[in-house]
């Protein structure tokens, strides 16, 4: 009897480091992979300014915006240095790091886009699908880290090209041929 829970208990000790394992090669490679589109939106963001038309912005809300994009450039490029570092020589204070660096953005970016208060409904709208899209996505790859939990790794993984689509459905408004391609 001894001999078949202590079977039972190996099997399952294997097939958690199986799945561990495959995991951080995974997280890595979709974060390294989506990060440079990620990127992208954080500084197409200053740009949704533009496409306001009609109603004139003031110069603070115009502020907020770019500091906005600012801000969400700036996380997005600790990441990618982090990641990078991480990819290069795995240990526990990178990942903690990175840890930090997400849940940073993950309260600072939606404040700041509230204290930009955006008058235009159709620009709020834009930026504020734009900052959600950054932060889920940066949030789905903290589900996929070999220390998030196995429940919050059933989030969502992205893809660089349905990242694209989703910027150009939920921010712009269009299927394609948007701000991303």
């Amino acid at each position: 009897m001894q001999s078949k829970s202590m079977k039972a208990v190996l099997a399952a000790v294997v097939c958690l480091a199986m799945l561990a394992t495959g995991c951080t090669a995974q997280w890595i490679s979709v974060a390294l992979a989506d990060l440079p589109v990620l990127t992208q939106m954080a500084l197409n963001i200053a740009s949704l300014v533009a496409t306001v038309q009609g109603q004139r912005m003031s110069p603070g809300e115009t502020a907020g915006i770019q500091s906005l994009s600012s801000s969400a450039y700036g996380a997005l490029n600790s990441l990618q240095t982090l990641y990078q570092q991480y990819e290069a020589n795995p240990d526990a204070g990178t990942l903690q790091k990175i840890q930090d660096v997400i849940a940073e953005a993950g309260r600072e970016l939606p404040a700041e886009l509230q204290a930009a208060h955006i008058s235009d409904p159709a620009l709020s709208a834009r930026v504020t699908a734009a900052v959600n899209l950054i932060v889920s996505t940066m949030e789905s790859f903290a589900a996929m880290m070999p220390s998030a939990a196995p429940t919050a790794r059933r989030l969502e993984v992205r893809k660089a090209g349905e990242l694209k689509s989703r910027w150009n459905r939920e921010v712009c408004g269009v299927e394609s041929g948007c701000m991303l391609r």
